[in-house]
């Protein structure tokens, strides 16, 4: 679902609160000096429960605070994930620990939380009314606020663990406080990274896949990167860059069958789109149940791995000289050819980019500017990923790139 609505956060802790109330004070407070939007209170039960409203954003908030532990059936999918265990390995037991916990809640319009019944949609629909906050800007709005409010909790106590339900992600309150400190959006704490791969045999080192969840939420769809022979972090830092170009501003999905990489070209991955339904298994066919967007390495310097299928960067051609040995043979061809070529190349430009082409054959291809020292074309086994590893907060993330097509 593209721009959800209600945005939720659960802070789970291990002793009984009484701090709802200055909790809700700081936020009216630091939104205030932030944004300058200005928050009143609409229904009240101190100690207990806090609706805000912001009538100039129709910003609807929630603040509740429950004097019992949460429901440890709803943290089922996230317990699921490998990735939930590498960031914080005791998570299970800080749930069975929980004495308490508070409820936050963000949305836009005063009928979002009826608008979410598919008949009350439908009716919405039918006499023309669109949702409410069904734009990138007001759902990043709400993540925003969402998690000025959960960082304003847990600087009054820090919780044993953090539920952002956007994402479904469990993690300790520390961890969750240095991710929503990151002012990348989206970014790590809103694309939950699903680890998947074989067992590997006696001997053997592990290949690991990534599987994004959250990613739905800005394309409508996510993303795939089969399991290969690279870090899984590294991966997942290219599944980030994909996702911000795709959401920056005048970004763009990078085409179906296209490369993409920085302007060094220190690493390249070839972009797929699959539809629903299409044959995405990894070691058996298995149907895709939503429309994926896969990622594929081709070349990494860092890790020292070329893909045999990787375009050489020498094979790099002046696309706008039409040479004669690369253009197909009728006219209406050539010219939608050149017509998509241009197309791609306003895309990349519009965010500062560039755009190449490359012959498969080196045919007409001339030597590009200097690139970074060529690395052994040799395949890098996997190594154990850091989960607290700088890369991960999502800054640095390189924005500016270059779409090639490999003829």
């Amino acid at each position: 679902m593209l721009y959800p609505n209600r945005l939720q956060a659960a802070l789970l802790f291990d002793r009984p609160l009484h701090t709802l109330d200055a909790i809700v004070r700081d936020f009216i407070r630091i939104e205030a000096m932030r944004s300058g939007a200005a928050f009143a209170v609409s229904e009240e039960n101190p100690g207990r429960f806090t609706r805000l409203f912001c009538p100039t954003e129709e910003l609807m908030l929630t603040f509740e605070y429950c004097d019992m532990p949460a429901v440890a059936q709803v943290f089922r999918g996230a317990l699921s994930s490998p990735y939930t265990g590498i960031l914080t390995p005791d998570i299970r037991d800080r749930i069975t620990d929980s004495r308490s916990h508070i409820l936050l809640e963000v949305s836009h319009g005063v009928m979002a939380g009826v608008e979410d019944d598919p008949k009350i949609a439908a009716m919405f629909e039918a006499i023309g009314r669109p949702p409410s906050g069904a734009s990138q800007a007001q759902f990043e709005r709400r993540l925003g606020v969402l998690s000025l409010m959960s960082r304003i909790a847990t600087d009054h106590a820090m919780p044993q663990a953090v539920h952002w339900v956007q994402s479904d992600q469990l993690m300790k309150g520390e961890i969750f406080d240095t991710l929503a400190a990151g002012d990348t959006m989206p970014g790590p704490l809103h694309i939950h990274p699903f680890l998947f791969g074989p067992r590997p045999a006696p001997g053997e080192d592990a290949l690991i896949g990534i599987r994004s969840f959250g990613a739905r939420h800005w394309l409508g769809r996510e993303v795939i990167v089969q399991p290969n022979v690279l870090p899984w972090a590294v991966n997942f830092e290219t599944m980030l860059a994909f996702i911000r170009v795709a959401t920056m501003p005048n970004g763009y999905v990078i085409p179906d069958g296209d490369t993409f990489g920085p302007e060094d070209r220190s690493l390249s991955y070839r972009v797929i789109h699959h539809a629903a339904g299409a044959d995405i298994g990894y070691a058996v066919a298995e149907p895709a149940d939503m429309a994926l967007y896969e990622l594929i390495p081709l070349k990494h310097v860092a890790q020292r791995f070329v893909a045999p299928d990787h375009v050489p960067d020498a094979n790099v051609f002046d696309d706008r000289a039409f040479p004669a040995a690369i253009m197909p043979a009728g006219q209406d061809e050539k010219a939608a050819l050149a017509n998509e070529w241009a197309h791609k190349r306003r895309l990349a430009e519009g965010i500062g980019g560039q755009f190449e082409v490359r012959a498969a054959s080196g045919a007409d291809a001339h030597q590009p500017p200097p690139a970074p020292t060529t690395p052994p074309t040799r395949v890098a086994s996997p190594t154990p990923s850091q989960p607290a590893m700088p890369g991960l907060s999502g800054r640095g993330l390189r924005t500016r790139v270059f779409g090639r097509k490999g003829l």
